[in-house]
């Protein structure tokens, strides 16, 4: 029996979409990983693959298919693990169980330049603190050529990782990896940073889906209701930007444990129009004004 393109992509998601996993790892519904699924096996880009509808598949790809689909299933591995990539602001990146998979909302803010706060056409230097795969970093340095983009990271697997696909897209000459403990290594200033860091707090990580079982758990997990780490960079990046520089921090779902824990501090959350939240913005003499308060919580116990 001949079957085509568009016959395993409905096989493929009638299965996946009547089975009990999570999805939330750089993708939304069963759909989305049909499609990282289909261009592993067939080695093409999403626009060949919808273009092609009636290509014929091979049966030894129809059963790659079914066998990755199975594994999905029984063992809960996210799809961008077992495929080895996901998707993040219209880039591909190779990721593995050393970095979370890439699913940021800052994802919009690239789209947008970060406007009205800075304008990336002009030089600005970067900084990606947390970055893991480098997807953010890397997705600034790709879409804005005035742009030098440090990224740095506690973990040298994940750097290697960030090393990879700073490659793959051809940033090596404007991408800086560096292996650092928060500001540790980080000895310049920066117009902008960003950065992802671990925001979850210890119970509630318990209660996660099998799925982020996979991930590194120091990747998401952060002492003091999962705050300890994101208010260390509220408190620290001051030092590390220029006079005119922001700090855009993403703390997630997680937005309200941190604004509650400052109820006198002013917090701007982006609006996020294309979904996802927590993300909120500082300049550098917001931060400097803010910061006893930062480091009086730091100092204290909270639990």
């Amino acid at each position: 029996m001949v079957t085509t393109i568009k016959d395993l992509f409905k096989e493929s998601l009638d299965f996946l979409s009547q089975q009990h996993v999570f999805y939330g790892h750089g993708v939304e519904v069963a759909e989305d990983e049909v499609i990282l699924l289909l261009m592993f096996v067939l080695q093409e880009d999403y626009l060949t693959l919808n273009a092609k509808p009636e290509q014929v598949v091979s049966d030894e790809q129809v059963d790659h298919v079914r066998n990755i689909l199975q594994k999905r299933v029984e063992e809960r591995i996210p799809m961008a693990y077992l495929v080895g990539f996901s998707v993040f602001a219209g880039l591909q990146f190779k990721v593995n169980d050393r970095v979370l998979i890439p699913r940021s909302p800052f994802a919009e803010l690239i789209d947008l330049g970060f406007q009205p706060w800075l304008a990336l056409e002009e030089p600005v230097a970067v900084l990606d603190l947390c970055t893991g795969s480098g997807c953010i970093g890397l997705a600034i340095a790709h879409y804005f050529k005035s742009t030098q983009v440090d990224v740095s990271d506690i973990s040298r697997e994940a750097l290697a990782l960030a090393q990879m696909n700073a490659q793959e897209l051809s940033l090596n000459k404007r991408v800086t990896v560096i292996e650092s403990d928060l500001f540790e290594n980080i000895t310049r200033c920066y117009d902008l940073l960003v950065s992802n860091p671990p925001y979850v707090d210890e119970k509630e990580y318990e209660g996660l889906p099998q799925e982020f079982a996979y991930e590194p758990k120091s990747a998401l997990v952060s002492n003091k209701l999962g705050m300890e780490i994101p208010v260390k960079i509220l408190c620290e990046s001051p030092d590390y930007l220029s006079e005119k520089g922001f700090l855009f921090l993403e703390v997630g779902y997680n937005d309200e444990v941190l604004e509650g824990l400052f109820p006198d501090i002013p917090f701007e959350w982006i609006d996020l129009s294309m979904g996802g939240q927590g993300i909120c913005v500082f300049s550098r003499d917001d931060l400097l004004k803010y910061r006893s308060q930062f480091k009086q919580f730091l100092q204290n116990d909270v639990s």
